[in-house]
Formats: C-alpha cells, structure tokens, sequence
C-alpha cells in the first residue's frame, strides 16, 4: 500500500511538472505568435490600403486575413484559458476574454464581409471595411506594447529605447508615406523619409505641399504620426501596455518618471491621464473648430470634420501643419480669427506640460473640495504644503512673460507690416496674440514671415529657440531652462552662492542639466547653419539662420526655402528635426556608455574665466 501510494504521489508530481512545462512553453509560443499574427494581419491592411482603392475587395487579401484571424481565434482562446490558471487577477481575465470575443467577432466579420461583396452594398461594406481594418490597428499597436514591456525588463538603456523606437516610428511612417495611394503624383523616398520626420518629431517643416500632393489616406497617416509622435510613442506603448497588463514593471515606471517628471510609485495611472486629458482638449478643440468653419470652403460635411480634427491635433501636438495650402494663410482661413484663438489655446495647453496641467488641476481639486465642505459646513479640509511645484510656477511665469512679450513686439513692430492687412483692432489683437503664441514651437502662421521686420524676425529666432515647457509636445530648450538660466546670472549678479525661486534652491545637478542644453543646443545649430550653407547658400544668412532655429526647436516656421533644399540640406534638416524633438542630451546618453560613480576627488581650484 505504502509503494502504491508513493507511487501514485509520484505520478501526480509528474504531471505537474508536465503541466507546468507544457504551461511556460504555450505561454511563450503564444506571446510569439499573437504579435507576429497581427503584425502580418496589419501588413496585409496598409498593403491592401497602400495599392487598392478602399472601395476594392481583394480575394487575396480577404483570404490571407481570414487565415490570420482564425488563427488569431484560437490564439486568444488559448492564451485565455492559460490566463484561467496561472492568472489570479479577475481584470486580466476579463480583458482577454473581450479580446478572444472581438477577434471572434472580427472573422466572422471577413467572412461577412465576402457576402456583402458578393451582394453589393458600398455603404455596409465600407463601415465593416472601417471598422475591421481600424479593430487591426489598434491589436497591431496593443500587441505591440507587450513587446516593448518585455524589453523594458531588459537591463538596456531607456534613452536608446526611447530614440530607437523615434527611429523605428519614422521609418514606419516613410514607408507608408511612400505607398502608391498614400501620394497623387508619387513621392521620393527622401521626401517621404523628411515628412515622417517632420509628422513624428511634431516640426511642421515640409518639402511637399501636404495639401495638393498627398491623398486623404496619405493625409491620415499623417494625422496618426503627429499624434504618436506628439504624445511620445512610449507613452502609447507603456498605456497600452498598463491596461492590458494591469501593471508596469519597476524599471519602466523609472524610465516613465524621467521622460514626463512624474510620480515613479504611480506611473501607469500617469500615462492613461496623458492619453485621455489630451483625446479629452482635442476632441473639444475639434468640436469649436468645426463651429468657426464656413461650409462653402468644404465639398463634404466629412471634409470638414476631418479639417477639424486634422487642425485640432496638429495645434495641440504643436505640429503646425495643415491640409489646406499656404496653412492658417489660406485667404479662406486668414481673417477667421475664432478658429485662430481656438488653436492658439491648443497651442498653449499642449506646450505647458503634462505634469503642470495634472499638478495645476490637482490643486484646483483640492480647492474645490474644500470649498464643498466649507460650504456643507464640514470641518474636514484637505492639506498637502507646496500642491504646486516650483517647476510648475516657473514654467508658468516664463511661458507668460514670453507671451506678453511677444504680443506687445508684434503688435509694436508689425503695425505697418503684416498687420496692415487686419483692419479691426480685434484683428490685429487676435493675429499679434496667435503670433506670439506660434513661434513657441507651433509653426501654424496667419501672416506671411518673408515680410517680417529684422527686430521681429530676431525675436521669432529667440521664442523659437527657447520653445515650449518640460514634458511637453514641444520642443526647444525649455521654458524652464532659459529661466533658470537667467536665476543663475542674476544669482552670479548678486554675489550669492546658490540660486533660489519660490523659496526653492535649485539643485546643483539642474543648474549643470541647463548649462548642458544650452551648449550643446547652441552647437547643433551652428552646426546646422555652416552645413547648410555648404550647398544653400544662395538663400542667404539670414533665412539659413532661421530654418535651423525652426528645425531644431520643431518649430516648422519656415520663409519659404524649406522644399526648395538640396538634398543635403535636407538630410541636415533631417537630423537637426530629430534631434530637436527627441533632445540632444537623451541622444548623447544613448550612444555614450555611461561612467560609474567617481571614489575620489580632487583637489578644487578656481578657474580664471
């Protein structure tokens, strides 16, 4: 009895082990398997968008995808059912239940989908159509954050992560770009290469007219590379990634905290407010874009929610770029300036910074709280000392000293200029505050730069240069690294020993992080400016001079010599986009093997200087 009972304590040890075996290698081939699916499924979606007509209903295609999800079915079923063991979490489980439910849903979908072809319904095809190839999209990029989680566990560094995945995105972006439907009259691989840069690093410099030669398709694509690239890809992927995980891992919440300056103990629940705060200003940007539109400008109601959309999140990832020719300078946009104050607030809201909008409206919450309960005649209070942060209050004061600033040299020095053409004092009040919003990274303009005074054309060149806050959608150096830079001088001035703001003494750590990116900002793009000058001298100083500040700021202000680079000059645009947009410093630190904390120190002795 005793050997029998061994025996059959062996036999379950065994299938235990068995079953756990069996367990870790169904989970890896299923965590292979269902991203390399869905990225052949969304290979076979941009092929069939990228050489058919949407109308089309390729046999090819249909088959290829109806293989792929039914394989995909059975994928999510089994990884579902695994997820019924190993995961004790009710969320996870339900997620991947809906999501076994929708690609079931999906093939079914295909298969109805060959029926309608066969019955002909163009307006039911094409919502299924829609609908099937967005559902796609969406599992190719939700898929994709589960790779970019396991590489996050990787002991690698989060600032080459971070510049590889811009790499990757603008390459991705250039070969959609360079599809047959995407263009009408065809583009070069260069030309495409230089607008997905320009989409993805949210600059606005293009050396195509967006509006005469790229497609709705083409323009789509567009749409979705400012949108990613604005909000940060890694944003995208650690969102994703958070709501179908349900958490992040340590070392991806650090590298979260040093990119957006936010809480590391609650980075997941950070990066879902970037997401839906941001959908949330450019959904109701849209709306009152809309609303200012005059219909006789737009073929289609269609048309003219795209216009809206399009503008809206190009203001609010401060991408500055525009379907219509010549830009917001279109003479059917130029004097409607309800639409121009519109997308200056978006502007505004997207260069502020994410963590001074959540860090602002958290203490409007506080104070909103309060204020019920004193009203309620409640004793209870909410108290947090220092709700807002010094970072917040100086991003703050220079962003609107900046745009005072700017509002009163505009309208000072441009009064016989470009504002000659707005007759209403509510025009040119209007058109000189757009004017001194835009040049902080933006790039949309309502007047024409070439005839700009000297002074004012220098002044563009500095708010270009500073740009907009930290953690934001646009570039530059900072809003608070001009600020602290000019503390520092004062500080010097004084005779003081340390540098102090909002009874805050600035670390020395920041102070040197300033001194860095502006050396170093100084010298890309002076660096910028003698390699343009190589092969496009013909433009003159001054215009080169411009350009480079806009490119590296990801400004996309322009006098107009941006397509007309050779195409060297395009390729130092090029680079001088990227790294403007993903930051000089971040690149350095990527490619730089980093040094270990120093033992020692040597003796200090003041240098003459």
């Amino acid at each position: 009895m005793q050997t029998s009972g061994k025996n059959w304590s062996n036999s379950i040890l065994w299938l235990r082990r068995a079953f756990y075996q069996f367990n870790s290698f169904a989970t890896k081939w299923t965590t292979i398997l269902i991203p390399l699916f869905w990225s052949i499924a969304f290979i076979w979606a941009m092929y069939d968008l990228g050489f058919n007509s949407f109308e089309s209903n390729d046999p090819l295609v249909n088959s290829w995808l109806t293989l792929l999800l039914r394989s995909l079915t059975f994928l999510h079923l089994f990884r579902w059912l695994l997820e019924l063991y190993v995961s004790r979490s009710l969320k996870s489980r339900l997620i991947n239940l809906g999501l076994f439910i929708v690609i079931l849903i999906l093939y079914n979908h295909v298969l109805f989908a060959k029926i309608l072809s066969i019955h002909y319904d163009s307006v039911r095809y094409l919502i299924y159509k829609v609908v099937l190839y967005g559902t796609i999209i969406f599992f190719f990029f939700s898929e994709l954050s589960y790779v970019t989680r396991s590489v996050f566990n990787k002991k690698l560094n989060p600032s080459l992560l971070f510049v590889s995945s811009f790499i990757l995105l603008i390459i991705f972006g250039a070969l959609m770009l360079h599809l047959p439907n995407a263009t009408k009259n065809g583009l070069g691989f260069l030309d495409a290469l230089f607008t997905a840069t320009s989409a993805v690093c949210v600059s606005g410099l293009s050396v195509t007219n967006i509006a005469q030669e790229f497609t709705q398709f083409g323009q789509i694509i567009i749409l979705l590379l400012m949108q990613i690239g604005g909000l940060g890809i890694m944003t995208f992927a650690g969102m994703l990634s958070y709501a179908m995980a349900g958490s992040l891992s340590l070392k991806h919440q650090f590298a979260f905290r040093d990119m957006f300056q936010g809480n590391a103990n609650n980075v997941g629940k950070l990066v879902s407010r970037i997401v839906w705060v941001s959908l949330f200003f450019e959904i109701s940007g849209a709306v009152m874009i809309y609303f200012t539109l005059d219909k006789v400008n737009f073929e289609r109601v269609i048309d003219k929610i795209f216009f809206s959309v399009f503008h809206s999140i190009s203001a609010y990832c401060n991408a500055g770029i525009s379907t219509f020719d010549g830009g917001l300078y279109h003479p059917a946009l130029r004097f409607n300036y309800s639409m121009h104050f519109i997308i200056a607030l978006l502007i505004i809201l997207g260069g502020i910074g994410f963590p001074i909008v959540f860090n602002l409206f958290t203490l409007l919450r506080i104070k909103a709280k309060n204020l019920v309960w004193k009203l309620q005649h409640n004793a209870q209070r909410i108290y947090r000392p220092r709700v807002v942060t010094a970072t917040a209050i100086l991003s703050l004061v220079t962003t609107a000293i900046l745009l005072i600033i700017g509002f009163v040299a505009f309208i000072t020095l441009e009064q016989n200029g470009s504002l000659a053409e707005h007759p209403t004092w509510t025009g040119k009040i209007v058109t000189s505050f757009f004017s001194a919003v835009t040049p902080r990274t933006a790039g949309f303009n309502t007047v024409d730069i070439n005839h700009f005074t000297l002074p004012m054309l220098m002044l563009y060149i500095l708010l270009m240069w500073i740009g907009a806050s930290p953690g934001s959608t646009g570039g530059g150096i900072k809003t608070t690294t001009a600020a602290i830079a000019f503390l520092n001088l004062w500080s010097f001035i004084k005779g003081r020993d340390r540098v102090e703001f909002y009874k805050t003494e600035i670390s020395h750590q920041s102070i040197r992080h300033v001194l860095a990116s502006i050396v170093l900002s100084l010298l890309i793009i002076g660096a910028c400016i003698f390699l343009l000058n190589i092969q496009d001298s013909q433009f003159g100083l001054v215009k080169i001079t411009f350009e480079a500040f806009a490119a590296f700021s990801t400004t996309g202000l322009t006098m107009g010599i941006t397509h007309e680079l050779s195409d060297f000059g395009k390729w130092v645009i090029l680079i001088t986009m990227f790294v403007g947009r993903v930051g000089a410093i971040t690149v350095l630190i990527a490619v730089v093997k980093q040094s270990s904390q120093l033992l020692y120190r040597y003796p200090k002795e003041d240098i003459l200087c």
